[in-house]
C-alpha cells in the first residue's frame, strides 16, 4: 500500500512539473509573438535593424525620376507606410508635418501595396509627393525588399559607410523636429 501511495504522490508532482513547465512555455511564446511598438504606436522592428547594412536598389519615384540605393545620402529619412493600413492614415499628418518643416529633399517616402487609381493610395501619394521622393511600389518592391519592411508604419535614417548604405536609426525619432518660429 506504501509503495501505490508513493506512485500517486510521484506521477502528481510530474504532472505539476509539466504544467509549471507548459505555462512558462505558453507566456515565452505569446511575449514573442507581441507586437512591439513605441509610445505613439509606430513599429520599433518590422525592418532591419540600426547598424544592417541596406541591399541595393533601383527603382522611379511617382514623379518618374530614377531612384537608387546610391542616391541616398547619410540623413536620409526613408518611412514606409502602406494604403490599408489604419496606424499609417493616423500617423500621415504627423510624417508629412515633419518632413515639410525640414525642407529638404532629404526624405523618401515608399508606399507599400494599394492599386493606382485607389482612393485612398492616391490621397496618400498626393499628401507625401510635396515633402519627399515618393514611390509606389507593391509590398515585395525593391527598397521594401532591400529595407526588408515588413511592418506599417516604420520608418529609418539611413547613412552612408563608403559604397554601403546602413541603416542609423529606426523608430518615430528619426523624423526631423518641426522648424520652431522665428522670432
Amino acid at each position: 500500500m506504501s509503495y501505490l501511495i508513493a506512485a500517486v504522490v510521484l506521477v502528481g508532482a510530474l504532472c505539476m512539473l509539466d504544467l509549471l513547465l507548459t505555462v512558462g512555455l505558453i507566456r515565452r511564446l505569446r511575449a514573442q509573438q507581441a507586437p512591439r511598438t513605441s509610445a505613439d504606436g509606430l513599429a520599433d522592428e518590422g525592418m532591419l535593424p540600426p547598424g544592417a547594412i541596406v541591399g541595393a536598389f533601383e527603382t522611379r519615384t511617382v514623379d518618374d525620376r530614377p531612384l537608387h540605393s546610391r542616391d541616398l545620402d547619410t540623413g536620409t529619412v526613408v518611412v514606409f507606410l502602406s494604403p490599408g493600413c489604419p496606424p499609417c492614415h493616423a500617423q500621415l499628418p504627423q510624417v508629412v508635418a515633419a518632413l515639410g518643416a525640414a525642407a529638404t529633399d532629404g526624405a523618401v517616402a515608399v508606399v507599400a501595396g494599394g492599386r493606382d487609381g485607389d482612393a485612398e493610395t492616391e490621397q496618400m501619394l498626393k499628401e507625401l509627393r510635396p515633402v519627399a521622393r515618393v514611390v509606389h511600389e507593391p509590398v515585395t518592391g525593391p527598397i521594401t525588399e532591400a529595407f526588408a519592411a515588413r511592418a506599417f508604419p516604420v520608418m529609418c535614417r539611413v547613412r552612408t559607410a563608403g559604397d554601403v548604405l546602413v541603416v542609423e536609426a529606426v523608430g518615430e525619432h528619426v523624423l526631423p523636429a518641426p522648424a520652431r518660429a522665428a522670432r
